[in-house]
């Protein structure tokens, strides 16, 4: 019984984190379709409307990848909590994915002026230095990550005991996936062709979301058997 056991959890831990990974790549995907075309119709939004405009398109995508994720998500879930609605797992996955792309968003759109500064260099803040860049990745996945599990425990903890830990589960596993997905965002410059930034940000969204299901998989495993 125990080796047939084993295999069932292990099956169970590939399948969710294959699922994780098409629903992130299928979500940022329609996320960075929807980006480019907003750029293109747009480009820097600078007149108010304008800048309303992309926060609408991003809330959007953020409503679309959430839709995805949530419910590849539920699908697996099923499997051990057959009480589970898709409704309620989707509609939850989808409130936390529009905040998350409604936090994202506000600084660059309201709050941080593109025009050049005149502090001195020796007393700015290197944003683009990696060190900086992959401190502010991970930090930001560990929050947007645990607001991820919080919404999602609303949910799970009634039906799974110490479901507490889906908080810290998800706030691992999005530190370490949005550090993916920032890293494919960088790389890419103006001159990139477009073809390749597409497999950029293809191959960042299936390592974040493989990041994500093998992190928040472990958890699971433990919470679910």
């Amino acid at each position: 019984m125990q080796p047939k056991l084993d295999q069932q959890r292990i099956r169970f831990w590939q399948r969710w984190a294959v699922h994780c990974a098409l629903g992130e790549v299928l979500g940022i995907g329609t996320a960075g379709a929807i980006a480019y075309a907003v750029n293109q119709a747009i480009g820097e939004p600078e007149q108010l409307g304008d800048k309303f405009t992309v926060l609408g398109c991003m809330l959007l995508a953020g409503a679309i990848e959430g839709s995805v994720l949530g419910w590849l998500q539920w699908r697996v879930l099923r499997e051990r909590i057959p009480q589970l609605t898709a409704t309620e797992w989707v509609g939850l996955t989808v409130a936390i994915a529009v905040l998350g792309w409604f936090l994202g968003m506000l600084p660059s759109l309201f709050f941080i002026d593109a025009t050049p500064s005149n502090q001195p260099a020796e007393t700015a803040i290197d944003l683009e230095s990696p060190l900086m860049f992959a401190a502010l990745s991970i930090g930001t996945g560990l929050l947007l990550g645990a607001l991820f599990g919080l919404f999602q425990w609303i949910s799970l903890r009634k039906y799974v005991r110490q479901s507490g830990m889906w908080i810290l589960a998800n706030a691992l596993g999005w530190g370490l996936g949005l550090g993916w997905i920032y890293v494919a965002a960088s790389l890419p410059t103006a001159q990139t062709p477009f073809a390749l930034t597409v497999v950029c940000g293809a191959v960042g969204g299936i390592l974040a979301g493989l990041s994500v299901g093998i992190v928040t998989g472990w958890f699971l495993l433990r919470l679910l058997w």
